[in-house]
C-alpha cells in the first residue's frame, strides 16, 4: 500500500508496526522448514518482481528479506514507526485519532488496516498444559535456538504449519509423535530449485519472467472450480493426493489414519512432497486418540496412555479474528468495530465497513483464497483504496453505505453455499455459526471486477 502511495507521489504517509522489525509473519515465523506454500513467481507484488528467487516455493528468511528489499526500494523505511502497538483508533469528524499502548498518537485523513489474520496465535486449551516440566514452543514464536536436537518431542496439530515442520524435526529429534484431530489432504508440492541460469535470465529478459507468473496463475486460477460443485475436478484431486499418500506411507494402519475424511478443499489443502513419507520412520509415531491432559512428564490421551516427551511443540495457528479485536476501533456515532461485528464480521468487499469513514482493510474478511495467491486479492483492494483516496481528496471523507454492505453479505452466503467449503467439515475458514467470514467464493478475476464497479455507486459523504 506505501510503495503504491509512493508511486503517485503521496508521501504522508505513516507507517505503524508493532514489532521490532517489518515482515509480518514472515518475520514470527521461524521454525524449521517454514516456507511458502504458493509458487514463488506469484509470491512477488506485481510492481516489484523478484527475478531470482531461490526455488519454486520460497522460504520464510527468503520472503522477509524480500519485504525489507522493497521498503528500502521504495524508500518506505523512514516511514517506518517499529514499535508502534495501536490500541485505539477513532474517527473525529474529519480525521482518524490512532494511539497507541505506549501514549503516542497520531491524527490521518485515512485508515488502512494492514494487520493481517496469521499473527495472534491460537493455543490449545488443554488441561494442565501449564504443569508440563519442559519447554513448550509455538510455530509463531520459534526460538533461535530450540534445543530440541536428539530430545523427544511432541507437536499438537497436523495443520499447514506441521506439514512443514514435522519433515525438519524428524531429521534432528530422537523421537517425535505427532498428535493428529483430523487428517489433511495433502498433495505434493514438486520442489525444485531454480538455477543460476534461470535467474540470469529473468533478470535479462523480464518479460520471460512475466510470462512465467502469468502461466504459473493461470495454472492455479482454474483450480477454483475444484472450489465449487464441480465434482469431477475434485475428485481427481482427491485421487492424486490419495495415489501420493499410497506411495509415501507403506503401512496399511498408518495410511488409513492419515486418510482424510471430508471433501477435498473444505478445509486448507496443503502441498508438501515429504510429510506423509515421513511416518514411515521408525520413530515417528501418529496418535490419533484424542488428547486427554498434558502431564509434567508428557501428555496423556483419552485411552490413558501417557506419551512421555521432553518438548511440545504447538502448531495450533492462529486467531483470524484476533488481530481486529485486540484493537479499539470507534466509528460512526461512538459504535466500536466489536460492536459492528457482534453478529459475524461484516463488510463491503473485505475491503470497508459501513459506518467507519475512511477505514479500509487489507486481507479483510472473505478475501482470502484457497486456490491462488492473495497477493493478487491484496494488490485488488489496494487500488479500490487509492481510488477511494482520490475521492476523498476531490469531495471530502466517504463511507461505505449499509445497502451495498448488507447485499454484499448476501451474495457471499449464497456463493458460498455453492462451495466445498458448506460440504461440513468443521473448518478455520467459519465463524462460531458456521458463516464463511475468510474465503472469496469465487476466481480473482470476479474480485477485481467487483471492486472496480463498486468505486464510486456503493459510498456517500461522510
Amino acid at each position: 500500500m506505501a510503495a503504491r502511495l509512493a508511486q503517485q507521489g503521496i508521501t504522508d504517509v505513516v507507517i505503524l508496526e508493532r514489532a521490532d522489525d517489518l515482515g509480518g509473519t514472515w518475520r514470527d515465523n521461524r521454525y524449521p522448514g517454514c516456507a511458502c506454500d504458493v509458487p514463488s513467481h506469484l509470491y512477488s507484488l506485481s510492481f516489484a518482481p523478484k527475478p531470482d528467487w531461490s526455488r519454486d516455493f520460497a522460504t520464510a528468511q527468503e520472503i522477509w528479506d524480500y519485504l525489507r528489499d522493497c521498503a528500502r526500494r521504495f524508500g518506505l523505511l523512514d516511514r517506518i514507526v517499529l514499535g508502534a502497538d495501536v490500541v485505539d483508533a477513532r474517527w473525529a469528524g474529519d480525521h482518524w485519532s490512532v494511539a497507541a499502548a505506549d501514549g503516542r498518537e497520531w491524527t490521518a485523513a485515512a485508515l488502512v488496516l494492514a494487520v493481517g489474520g496469521l499473527h495472534v496465535t491460537k493455543r490449545p486449551d488443554i488441561p494442565g498444559l501449564g504443569s508440563f516440566a519442559g519447554p513448550i514452543l509455538h510455530t509463531a514464536d520459534w526460538p533461535a535456538d530450540d534445543g530440541l536436537t536428539g530430545a523427544r518431542v511432541a507437536i499438537i496439530g497436523t495443520g499447514a504449519s506441521a506439514v512443514q515442520l514435522v519433515p525438519a524435526l524428524a531429521a534432528r529429534v530422537e523421537a517425535l509423535t505427532v498428535f493428529q484431530r483430523s487428517a489433511s489432504w495433502i498433495v505434493p508440492r514438486h520442489d525444485r530449485s531454480w538455477s543460476p541460469q534461470r535467474q540470469r535470465r529473468y533478470a535479462r529478459m523480464p518479460w520471460t519472467a512475466r510470462l512465467a507468473r502469468w502461466a504459473t496463475y493461470a495454472r492455479l486460477e482454474v483450480r477454483v472450480l475444484g472450489f465449487g460443485r464441480w465434482d469431477r475436478a475434485r475428485q481427481v484431486a482427491e485421487a492424486r493426493s490419495l495415489a501420493h499418500l499410497a506411495a509415501a506411507v507403506p503401512d496399511p494402519t498408518v495410511r488409513e489414519a492419515l486418510t482424510p475424511r471430508y471433501a477435498l478443499g473444505c478445509k486448507r489443502v496443503l502441498l508438501s512432497d515429504d510429510y506423509w513419507p515421513t511416518f514411515a520412520e521408525p520413530h515417528v509415531t501418529l496418535v490419533t486418540e484424542p488428547i486427554q491432559a498434558v502431564e509434567p512428564t508428557g501428555i496423556r490421551t483419552r485411552d490413558g496412555v501417557l506419551h512421555q516427551v521432553g518438548a511440545i511443540v504447538l502448531a495450533t495457528g492462529f486467531d483470524p479474528a484476533g488481530s481486529y479485536s485486540r484493537m479499539t476501533i470507534v466509528g460512526l456515532g461512538e459504535r466500536t468495530l466489536s460492536e459492528a461485528w457482534t453478529r459475524g464480521r461484516a463488510t463491503h468487499l473485505g475491503i470497508a465497513v459501513a459506518g467507519f469513514p475512511e477505514l479500509y482493510l487489507l486481507l479483510g474478511p472473505n478475501t482470502a483464497l484457497g486456490h491462488n495467491s492473495v497477493l493478487l486479492q491484496i494488490e485488488t483492494a489496494i487500488d479500490h483504496v487509492l481510488d477511494a483516496l482520490r475521492r476523498a481528496d476531490r469531495s471530502g471523507p466517504h463511507v461505505v453505505t449499509q445497502a451495498a454492505q448488507a447485499r454484499f453479505g448476501r451474495w457471499v452466503r449464497r456463493r458460498t453455499r455453492q462451495t466445498v467449503w458448506a460440504s461440513g467439515c468443521d473448518s478455520w475458514y467459519l465463524d462460531e455459526q458456521g458463516r464463511n467470514v475468510t474465503l472469496w467464493p469465487a476466481s480473482t478475476v470476479r474480485y477485481r471486477l467487483q471492486a472496480r464497479r463498486s468505486r464510486d455507486r456503493d459510498y456517500r459523504r461522510a
